[in-house]
C-alpha cells in the first residue's frame, strides 16, 4: 500500500493513521511530522504556525523557481548572472582597448603614436638618390617640396573671423566718413562700412596697412606710375591693388567706383542694404562666392543699418 493511500485513509479504517502492521501483527507507529501530505488533511485555520510557515515557504520557492523560468524562457537566458557576468567582462577588455570615446584606448593609441612616427621619420629623412647603373654616375632627383599656398591678405572675411573690439573700433573711427559719402554719392553708409570692414579686416590688414586700401581696390593700368600700386596675391599672384596717401582718399575713391559705371544702377535700391550686397556680388564685385552674405551678415551683426537713417 503506497503511503498516498495511507495518508488519505478515513476514520473508519480499522487501522489508526501514522501506524502501520508489522509481519508479527505488531503495530508500529510512524511519525507525520515531516510528511508533507498531512497539509491537505488540515485547514489553514487550524494548521499549526510552524507547518504554515513551511507551506508559505514553499510556494513561495516553487512561484520564484517558475518566474525564473519564464525570465529565462523570454530573454534567452540573458538576465542569467553567469551570462551578465561574461558581457560585464567583455565590456570592460572592448573599453580597455578602445577607450570609452573609441579613440583613446590602447589600440588605438598605438595607431597614433605609429602615424606620429611615420609623419616624423618622413619629415626627417633624408631624400632619395637615385643611381643609374648604365651610366655609371650618380643622378640625383631631389624630391619636390610640397607647395604652401601662400595666405590671402586681400581675401574679405566673415564676421566671425573679425575681433569685436576691433570691429567697433573701426566703425567708430569711420562711420561718420560713411555717412558723408552717403549724403554725397547715394551709397548707404552701411554697405560702405561692411566692405570697409570685411575687405580691410577691420583696418588690419597688410593691404590696409602699407596701402591705405580699405575697399580691394585693384589697378588695371597698365602704364601706371611708380608707386601707384602694388603687388598683391588674390585670385592670381599677379593682382595689383592701388595704394592711396590716406584711408579717406580710399572711402573717396570707392565711393567715386559705386556711384559710377556698371555699378550705378544699384542706386535704384535706395538704402536697401540687402540688394545693395547681392546687386554687388552679381555685378563682379568680388569673385567670393559669399560675398553678400558676408556683407549682410557684418551689417547685421554691428547694426550698421542705424547709420542709413
Amino acid at each position: 500500500m503506497g503511503k498516498n493511500k495511507w495518508y488519505f485513509e478515513t476514520e473508519n479504517s480499522n487501522r489508526q493513521p501514522g501506524s502501520t502492521t508489522s509481519n508479527n501483527g505488531q503495530a508500529r507507529t510512524k511519525k507525520t511530522g515531516f510528511m508533507p501530505s498531512t497539509f491537505v488533511l488540515e485547514s489553514p485555520e487550524n494548521m499549526p504556525l510552524p507547518k504554515l510557515m513551511q507551506l508559505v515557504w514553499l510556494r513561495f520557492r516553487r512561484s520564484w523557481v517558475a518566474l525564473r523560468f519564464q525570465t529565462n524562457r523570454w530573454t534567452f537566458g540573458l538576465l542569467k548572472w553567469k551570462t551578465l557576468l561574461q558581457l560585464g567582462v567583455l565590456a570592460g577588455v572592448g573599453i580597455i582597448l578602445l577607450g570609452p570615446d573609441g579613440s583613446s584606448g590602447m589600440l588605438t593609441k598605438d595607431q597614433d603614436h605609429s602615424s606620429d612616427y611615420e609623419e616624423s621619420s618622413y619629415a626627417e629623412a633624408p631624400l632619395e638618390v637615385e643611381t643609374s647603373l648604365e651610366l655609371g654616375s650618380e643622378v640625383t632627383k631631389p624630391r619636390k617640396a610640397p607647395s604652401i599656398r601662400k595666405k590671402n591678405e586681400a581675401a574679405p572675411v566673415a564676421a566671425e573671423e573679425l575681433l569685436r573690439r576691433q570691429s567697433l573700433d573701426y566703425i567708430d573711427r569711420f562711420h561718420k566718413i560713411a555717412r558723408e559719402e552717403m549724403d554725397k554719392f547715394g551709397i548707404p553708409a552701411s554697405i560702405s562700412l561692411a566692405q570697409g570692414l570685411i575687405e580691410s579686416r577691420a583696418g588690419t590688414s597688410k593691404l590696409a596697412v602699407s596701402n591705405n586700401n580699405h575697399f580691394g581696390m585693384k589697378c588695371f593700368d597698365r602704364k601706371c606710375k611708380k608707386g601707384h600700386c602694388s603687388n598683391f596675391t588674390d585670385d592670381t599672384h599677379k593682382d595689383f591693388f592701388r595704394k592711396f596717401p590716406n584711408p579717406w582718399a580710399s572711402w573717396r575713391a570707392h565711393s567715386q567706383l559705386l556711384a559710377s559705371g556698371r555699378y550705378a544702377k544699384l542706386k535704384r535700391y535706395g538704402r536697401n542694404y540687402r540688394d545693395w550686397a547681392y546687386g554687388l556680388k552679381a555685378i563682379g564685385y568680388a569673385t567670393d562666392r559669399t560675398y553678400a552674405e558676408k556683407l549682410i551678415g557684418i551689417i547685421e551683426r554691428y547694426d550698421l543699418h542705424k547709420y542709413d537713417r
